[in-house]
């Protein structure tokens, strides 16, 4: 049986690579040039290898087809690192919906197709990649003084937008399943006192805290602050991942996809 820390590190590390590849395209390579590409491409590559270490010793291990989907995503985002330049060319727009693909067969094997599971994955690697993703570009500022700030505002338009999505299903699944784990007594989950702590903490850390940091973060790009703005988007990214680590132990131990 799978420990529920390896469970939570294999999907953390999956959810970051894939997030990351995801949106990609959010900004242009001829704004921000190559550089920030191979940037967010060793983070694909540093988070695979890692999954790779710890789906290697669950039970069970890696299947044949996951090794195939594991050995693409490889293999491409090397390709397109060497290759890439600042202009996204044909040949890259396709190794990208490769590695997409390849991404969604390995996540299916991996939850093996239980729908649930997919649903509550993808909602999770989207909010977590597109934070990583903002923070990146907001760093990357540094490098690029010139380039405007509208990407960053994408980013978090995007960011809003997932996660109003991820605060409906997560109260949807609170008034409908999860009202007697905060019950007095409950003999449910990790009992009262636990629960509430979790649960609690789910909320004002990963949806809460975020959000408000986020209209930060917004009225700072407005005013060209760039470097304001990275900072409290650091700040974003660590209550997004404490946020989305304790939903992902939540899931794989009791089922709510809070």
């Amino acid at each position: 049986m799978n420990s529920i820390t390896q469970i939570i590190s294999h999907l953390f590390l999956l959810s970051l690579a894939f997030g990351t590849q995801l949106f990609a395209p959010v900004v242009n390579t001829k704004l921000t040039g190559v550089g920030f590409y191979k940037l967010g491409t060793s983070i694909v590559l540093a988070s695979l290898v890692l999954s790779i270490g710890v789906g290697y010793f669950m039970v069970p291990s890696i299947t044949p087809i996951e090794w195939w989907c594991y050995g693409i995503l490889l293999s491409s985002n090397i390709i397109t690192s060497i290759f890439h330049r600042d202009h996204k060319s044909w040949a890259m727009w396709f190794l990208y919906g490769i590695q997409i693909i390849s991404f969604c067969v390995l996540l299916f094997n991996v939850l093996d197709m239980n729908p649930m599971w997919i649903m509550f994955f993808f909602m999770s690697m989207s909010l977590l990649g597109i934070s990583h993703f903002a923070m990146l570009l907001g760093h990357y500022y540094l490098v690029v003084p010139k380039l405007t700030e509208e990407p960053l505002l994408y980013c978090l338009y995007i960011f809003w937008m997932l996660m109003f999505l991820r605060i409906i299903s997560s109260l949807a699944v609170i008034l409908t399943v999860g009202l007697p784990y905060l019950e007095e007594g409950t003999p449910l989950g990790d009992g009262y006192i636990y629960n509430w702590l979790f649960i609690s903490m789910r909320y004002l850390w990963g949806y809460i805290a975020p959000l408000i940091l986020s209209f930060f973060t917004f009225r700072l790009c407005k005013l060209r602050s760039i470097q304001s703005a990275t900072g409290v988007l650091y700040i974003i990214e660590f209550f997004v991942i404490v946020g989305e680590l304790i939903s992902i132990y939540l899931m794989a131990k009791h089922g709510l996809s809070l």
